[in-house]
């Protein structure tokens, strides 16, 4: 890299609207001083989350979809995490990708132990001519926007307000693989994905969107054990595609969630679970009839 940069550093799990506001700062500051736009970010949180709220591949996705230049990704495995601050900085910033700016939040820190902090860094750019542009965290609601609060949202099935902080809908993508059949055999055949053992699916039952390529149809998805039949401990998102009829490739579908019907239930019958069903069906076709207004 011969250009010089402006960088910024972080997780970015979600890519909420605070991680948009951070790294379209970057873009800004980039434009107006002639420098390339490089955001870094980590494969996975450093500490352990009950689940992402992107995959890498997804998160890749959103940042480059924002125009920047340059995204690194650094692996859980990757000697660079070792580093501590100052060979961090010298090393990897300074030398590698030749930083003129850095853009970081607040709470901002990096190198082994996250021991080079904001203070630090203004400590250590003070005499090399490197500027540090410290964005205040962005705020919904008089709440600070977080990955971790989105989380619990998610994972309470609240939706809807995930979706204000996220700045789009909450969404999962995957393979279609057989099973069972026994949505088809119940008159409800659905689509079941392989997703990411990291990413966070909301156990429930949602109104949604199920897109694969340019095609997009209004769905009903149901998350989790499918207890009723004791298929397993394992989550699987089962998506039935409302006024669908031929075989769903085996290509890569992307679910959109919209909004939480109920929760899972474990039925004493067949005939109780099939009831439920047709009545979650009944809610769901309302809805998107309505122009999802509720």
């Amino acid at each position: 890299m011969t250009k010089k940069s402006v960088i910024a550093i972080g997780t970015f799990d979600g890519m909420h609207r605070g991680h948009k506001f951070l790294i379209n700062k970057t873009l800004y500051v980039a434009k107006k001083n002639n420098l390339k736009s490089v955001v870094i970010t980590l494969e996975k949180p450093v500490k352990k989350v009950k689940g992402l709220l992107t995959t890498c591949e997804e998160k890749i996705e959103e940042i480059k979809f924002l125009g920047v230049d340059e995204v690194f990704i650094l692996g859980v495995q990757s000697e660079i995490l070792s580093y501590g601050p100052d060979k961090f900085f010298d090393e990897f910033l300074v030398k590698t990708l030749k930083v003129s700016e850095i853009v970081c939040g607040c709470d901002f820190a990096f190198g082994r132990n996250r021991k080079g902090d904001v203070e630090w860094l203004k400590r250590k750019t003070e005499d090399k001519n490197i500027k540090v542009n410290i964005v205040r965290p962005l705020r919904y609601c008089s709440r600070q926007i977080s990955s971790s609060y989105i989380r619990t949202l998610i994972e309470k099935g609240d939706i809807k307000n995930a979706a204000k902080l996220l700045g789009r809908n909450y969404s999962f993508s995957g393979v279609p693989f057989k099973d069972k059949g026994i949505g088809k055999k119940l008159g409800f055949p659905t689509v079941n994905l392989c997703v990411d053992n990291d990413k966070l699916l909301p156990r429930g039952v949602y109104m949604s969107f199920v897109l694969q390529g340019e095609r997009q149809y209004y769905s009903l998805t149901n998350i989790g054990m499918r207890s009723t039949f004791d298929l397993g401990k394992k989550m699987i998102p089962e998506t039935h595609i409302l006024d669908f009829k031929g075989v769903w490739k085996s290509l890569k579908t992307k679910v959109t969630l919209l909004k939480k019907i109920r929760n899972e239930k474990k039925f004493l019958s067949v005939e109780e679970l099939k009831t439920q069903i047709s009545e979650d069906v009944t809610v769901a076709l309302r809805f998107f009839k309505s122009g999802m207004r509720r």
